[in-house]
């Protein structure tokens, strides 16, 4: 954007800006991403004991670096800052889904858990201050019997202890007061299944 090297004060607003005379809208290739982190996908299966057999698992993504390319051709870190991110979606430094399964006989239970670091937040605070989104870790539960002859039985619940996501003052999304990239605005729900399988 070009304006006007000078130009007569407009009365009545002696501070306005000149006019602008030239816009430029050339296209230019500034999409580059550059991303590193550590991927982990750990499971462990325990042998079978009197108690049961249990099983463990943990998948998460570390980011070490997460630069996206500015229009001035530079390279910004956006790795838990979403202040002034120019799409919706966070990229926490740490993101996890860890599940622990209890097996014995036709029985089964699962407690899971699903863990975003904190970041900084799209806008600044009321001081004109960076201010962080909480980390958010939610639970869930589930158990299973299959003791019926080809009819599973299924009960669990997602975020049981019904936690709130963390305050967010983003105004990138449709929602308002969370980012509903990340949480499920239903809370705590509660399910269950009967299959039935025709042999």
């Amino acid at each position: 954007m070009t304006r006007a090297p000078s130009c007569a004060p407009t009365p009545g607003s002696p501070n306005l800006a000149c006019p602008i005379t030239a816009i430029d809208q050339r296209f230019v290739n500034i999409g580059r991403v550059k991303i590193q982190g550590i991927d982990i996908d750990a499971r462990f299966t325990g042998p079978p004991t009197d108690l049961g057999r249990f099983r463990a698992t943990v998948v998460g993504t570390y980011y070490i670096k997460y630069d996206i390319q500015q229009p001035d051709g530079s390279f910004r870190g956006f790795i838990s800052n979403a202040f002034q991110v120019p799409a919706s979606g966070i990229s926490p430094r740490w993101k996890s889904y860890a599940a622990l399964t209890w097996e014995r006989g036709a029985w089964s239970a699962t407690v899971a858990n699903t863990h975003q670091n904190s970041y900084t937040d799209v806008l600044t605070d009321a001081n004109g201050d960076p201010r962080r989104v909480s980390t958010l870790s939610l639970w869930d539960v589930q158990g299973s019997y299959t003791g019926f002859k080809n009819t599973p039985l299924t009960l669990g619940a997602k975020n049981v202890f019904d936690r709130n996501p963390p305050l967010t003052n983003s105004n990138l999304t449709f929602q308002s007061g969370y980012d509903p990239t990340y949480y499920d605005a239903r809370a705590r729900v509660v399910y269950g299944s009967i299959r039935y399988a025709f042999r």
